[in-house]
C-alpha cells in the first residue's frame, strides 16, 4: 500500500539521533513492501518562513500535507509527534478520502499529550509505548480506548548492530544515559556515591555529556550492563526507548519493576531491581558471574531481534489497523 508518514526525522539534527523510531518505523513499513512517503513537518514548517520559526509554519505545513495527500492518495495517513499537524487538516483530508485510515503513534510520557481526546476522536487507531488504560488519566473515553492499541519500543536490525555480550574489551562496566532532572536526579546521586570502584559511564546529564550519532550507539556496544531508568517507573508498561537500545545492542539490562513490563520481557532477558541495594546487590553479583550475564544479555538481544524488530512491529501496526489479525 501507499503510505504517507508525518513525523520529526530531525532532518536539522544531520543525522544525530538516525536511530530514531521514526525512521525505524518506515524502515519497517518499507521492508514489509510498502511504498512510504517521509514528510518530515517539522522542517516544512520552519523552512516555509523567512524566521525559520515552526509556529509561524504552521499553516504552511498544513497545506502542504494536504497538497502531498492529494499527490499520493495514499492508503494511510501515519502521524507521528505531530504537534503541528491540526484536527481540521485530518477532518479535511477524511472529506476530501473517505476511505483513507489515519493512525498515530506516540512514544514519549502520556503526560506530554495535548488535546489527546479531540484527537482520538477523529484517528482510526492510536498506538503507544504506554499501557493505554493509562490514557483514562487524560480523561479518554472507554469507547475510544477501543481503537488505541500497545506498541512496544521496537529495534532496527540494520541500526542496531551491536553485540555488546561478544565484546572482550570493554569501555564501562555499567552505563547510563540520561538527563540529570528532578526525577532522576536521588538515583544519578546514589550511582556517583556507589561505584566508584567500577568503570561507570554517565553520559547525557548535562549538555556537555550528551552522546548522539554513532558514539552512542558505539557506547552502548562497548558496556557490559546497561541501566533503564525513566522519568517516571510506575507508569504501565511504558519505558523510554533506551531500553530496546541497550538490549538490541547486547548489553545486560537493568531496570526498575515497571508495571507490567513483565509481560514483555523475562527474568531470563533483564535484571530488575525494586530499590537502590536491591540494585547495588544484582550489579555486584552480575559483574563478578560473567557467563549468567553475558547468557541474559544474549537472550535479551534475540528477543528484540526477533520479536521487537522493525518488521514485526510495522506490520502489526498495519494489520490491526486493517484488521488483518
Amino acid at each position: 500500500m501507499k503510505i504517507v508518514h508525518c513525523a520529526n526525522f530531525s532532518e536539522s539534527k544531520k543525522g544525530s539521533v538516525y536511530y530514531a523510531i521514526d525512521r525505524k518505523i518506515s524502515n519497517g513499513l518499507i521492508r514489509n513492501n510498502n511504498f512510504v512517503y517521509d514528510f518530515s513537518y517539522r522542517e516544512i514548517a520552519r523552512n516555509s518562513t523567512i524566521f525559520k520559526s515552526k509556529k509561524f509554519g504552521i499553516k504552511h505545513v498544513n497545506n502542504d500535507l494536504i497538497e502531498t495527500v492529494k499527490n499520493i492518495k495514499p492508503d494511510l495517513l501515519l502521524l507521528g509527534h505531530s504537534e503541528l499537524i491540526l484536527d481540521e487538516t485530518l477532518i479535511k483530508i477524511k472529506k476530501l478520502f473517505p476511505k483513507i485510515k489515519i493512525a498515530m503513534w506516540w512514544v514519549d510520557w502520556i503526560f506530554n499529550l495535548k488535546n489527546i481526546s479531540s484527537r482520538l476522536e477523529i484517528l482510526d487507531h492510536f498506538f503507544i509505548t504506554t499501557d493505554p488504560l493509562e490514557l483514562k488519566q487524560m480523561n479518554v473515553k472507554d469507547d475510544i480506548l477501543q481503537k488505541c492499541s500497545y506498541m512496544p519500543n521496537f529495534c532496527d536490525n540494520s541500526i542496531d548492530i551491536f553485540k555488546a555480550y561478544e565484546s572482550k574489551n570493554y569501555d564501562y562496566d555499567l552505563l547510563f544515559i540520561g538527563r540529570y532532572d528532578k526525577y532522576r536526579e536521588p538515583f544519578i546521586k546514589f550511582l556517583q556515591e556507589a561505584f566508584g570502584s567500577v568503570k561507570l559511564g554517565l553520559f547525557g546529564l548535562e549538555k556537555t555529556s550528551i552522546i548522539s550519532g554513532s558514539k552512542y550507539l558505539e557506547t552502548i556496544g562497548s558496556s557490559k550492563i546497561g541501566i533503564n531508568y525513566s522519568r517516571k517507573n510506575d507508569i504501565s508498561m511504558y519505558s523510554s526507548d533506551r531500553i530496546i537500545h541497550l538490549m538490541a545492542n547486547g548489553v545486560l539490562v537493568f531496570s526498575p519493576k515497571i508495571p507490567k513490563l513483565d509481560k514483555l520481557f523475562s527474568q531470563n532477558e533483564i535484571v530488575f531491581f525494586k530499590d537502590n541495594q536491591d540494585f547495588k546487590e544484582k550489579i555486584e553479583y552480575y559483574l563478578s558471574h560473567k557467563k549468567e550475564r553475558i547468557q541474559i544479555a544474549k537472550n535479551g538481544w534475540e528477543k528484540a531481534h526477533s520479536i521487537f524488530n522493525e518488521k514485526v512491529v510495522s506490520k502489526n501496526m498495519i494489520d490491526k489497523l486493517f484488521k488483518k489479525e
